[in-house]
C-alpha cells in the first residue's frame, strides 16, 4: 500500500499522534489476520480502511481505491513506554478528509477487536491444551 500512496499527490500532510491503544490493537491485528485488512466504514458510504504493516489508509472504493487519508511513518523507535501515544505522519489526499479520521479509527478498533475475539477460540485449542486465557490490557489515558 505504501508504494501506491507515494504515487498520488498529497493535498496536505502533518505530524500527528496516535493513542497507544489504537496503535497496539491495529498492530496486533496485522500480526494475526491476513493482510491487507479491509474494513468497510458504514458511516461513510464508499470509504474503506485498508490496513497493512506499514500504513493505514482510508480509500474510496468507487474511485479504484484512491486514498482519502493515510497514516504512515509510525515512530515506534523513539517511545519511552508502550502506553504513551506515538507520532506518525498523516497525509490528506482530499480537502474533507479530516471529517473521516476519528470515525474511521474508532470504528476500525471495534471491528478489529470483534475479528480478534472471533479468532481467539479457534487458536485456543491449537496451543496443545494450555489453560492460559487471553487478557485484555487497558492502558491508562493521559
Amino acid at each position: 500500500m505504501i508504494k501506491r500512496l507515494s504515487d498520488i499527490p498529497v493535498y496536505s500532510s502533518a505530524q500527528a499522534t496516535i493513542e497507544a491503544e489504537i496503535y497496539h490493537t491495529i498492530r496486533l491485528a496485522t500480526q494475526r489476520l491476513p493482510l491487507p485488512i479491509r474494513i468497510s466504514l458504514p458511516r461513510f458510504r464508499y470509504i474503506d480502511l485498508v490496513i497493512d504493516h506499514d500504513s493505514w489508509a482510508c480509500v474510496d472504493r468507487n474511485l479504484n481505491d484512491l486514498p482519502v487519508v493515510a497514516w504512515t511513518e509510525f515512530d515506534i523507535a523513539n517511545r519511552a513506554a508502550l502506553h504513551l501515544p506515538l507520532n506518525c505522519k498523516v497525509s490528506h489526499y482530499h480537502f474533507q478528509s479530516t471529517q473521516i479520521i476519528e470515525g474511521a479509527l474508532a470504528f476500525a478498533i471495534k471491528a478489529l477487536e470483534q475479528q480478534l475475539s472471533e479468532l481467539a477460540p479457534a487458536t485456543k485449542n491449537e496451543g496443545g491444551g494450555s489453560n492460559i486465557t487471553q487478557l485484555r490490557c487497558v492502558l491508562p489515558r493521559h
